[in-house]
């Protein structure tokens, strides 16, 4: 315990901190077993967290519900040409922008809405509404797309090529900002956090009875624009690859912040050459006991064995201590336990280690102290 204890003093308050109150908990127990349990037959509720890597992820999934080229979309250049047969000569053909409220407005006819409408549909809404206002009898409507919008969407965090880029408005999605940015840097977490800024958005809407809902659209393909206030939105890459549905648009002003994952730390102390606290490497996902022993420069004594790994879990108040044999964990890999960050590995002291040490410790001091020259 004292060699916990002087661990502690040379590391940083909250170190300290933290460690103090390990030893604590530790020090508790020789008057109760009610926390201490085997790595051997560790509950699976107490077992480390499993690392989840980016590898297996399916980006796939970020691109749009519904990603089709024949869309509208606000900001799009329109031309429209309306022709009832009754012309002198080339029917008049008229240069718009579809409006941020999704409308565009024909001469004689006023604002139509038609964006989240496919071009074709587009051109039959423009035709309807002619006549029913009573502008036209029965035109021929043509509608021609000549330049697509873009949005400019800032991609920060860890990706390859933090930046702004333009996408197309139908391609706008997060997996098209990932792909634009380079892809995802080693140090990427699997949370990504969108920052929405206000206005139209388009989306999947449907009515199912009971108010609108993205997912009933999604499967029937329904879309149109809603305007939305700004928000923030996280996204779980591994949820997301295991969802049948989710809408990852990304709207004009978008910001993408792909998080680092958090360093993760295992502090090991006791009979080890080096006590201290060490950075879990990301090229070792799932750490185990004999991991951080090597970390620690290996063992002071070699008949050292018994080893407390105390562990705080976000789901009980005071940590746990698991009981760990060196020895066993050389063989079976059961008891060479994964760790978890923030784990505190204690090689503890035993009678026989401290009866060797004593010995090792008198023949020395004691020899050398005898002999002149030494």
């Amino acid at each position: 315990m004292k060699s916990v204890l002087e661990f502690a003093r040379k590391q940083s308050p909250r170190t300290t901190t933290l460690v103090a109150a390990l030893v604590a908990a530790s020090m508790m127990l020789g008057c109760t077993r009610a926390n201490l349990f085997q790595a051997s037959s560790l509950p699976p509720e107490l077992w480390a967290p499993r690392y989840t890597s980016l590898q297996n992820v399916d980006l796939s999934r970020l691109a749009r519900t519904i990603s089709n080229s024949q869309v509208l979309y606000i900001g799009d250049e329109v031309e429209v040409t309306m022709a009832t047969g009754l012309e002198d000569k080339t029917p008049p053909v008229w240069k718009g922008r579809v409006a941020e409220g999704g409308t565009i407005n024909v001469p004689l006819v006023g604002a139509v809405q038609v964006a989240g409408l496919e071009v074709i549909q587009a051109e039959q809404t423009i035709r309807s509404e002619s006549i029913r206002r009573g502008t036209y009898v029965s035109p021929n409507v043509t509608l021609t797309v000549k330049q697509r919008r873009t949005n400019r969407v800032a991609v920060v965090g860890a990706v390859e090529k933090p930046n702004t880029y333009e996408l197309p408005a139908s391609s706008s999605d997060l997996l098209s900002a990932i792909v634009q940015a380079g892809g995802l840097s080693e140090e990427a977490d699997t949370i990504i956090e969108i920052r929405h800024p206000p206005g139209f958005v388009d989306a999947p809407v449907a009515d199912n009875g009971h108010g609108y809902s993205t997912e009933l659209a999604s499967i029937r393909g329904n879309r149109r624009m809603v305007r939305t206030p700004p928000r923030t939105v996280q996204v779980d890459l591994m949820e997301a690859a295991n969802s049948e549905f989710g809408d990852y648009s990304l709207a004009d002003g978008a910001t993408v912040m792909v998080m680092k994952r958090p360093k993760r730390f295992i502090h090991v102390m006791g009979l080890v050459n080096k006590s201290d606290q060490f950075e879990i490497p990301q090229d070792m996902p799932e750490p185990r006991l004999l991991d951080a022993l090597a970390m620690a420069g290996g063992l002071k004594m070699s008949i050292a064995d018994k080893v407390h790994i105390i562990r705080q879990l976000p789901n009980r108040a005071e940590p746990v201590v698991i009981e760990a044999s060196i020895r066993a964990a050389k063989s079976d890999t059961t008891s060479n336990i994964r760790l978890a960050s923030g784990d505190v590995v204690s090689v503890e002291e035993t009678p026989t280690t401290f009866v060797l040490g004593t010995l090792k410790d008198f023949i020395r001091f004691g020899f050398s102290s005898a002999l002149p020259g030494f």
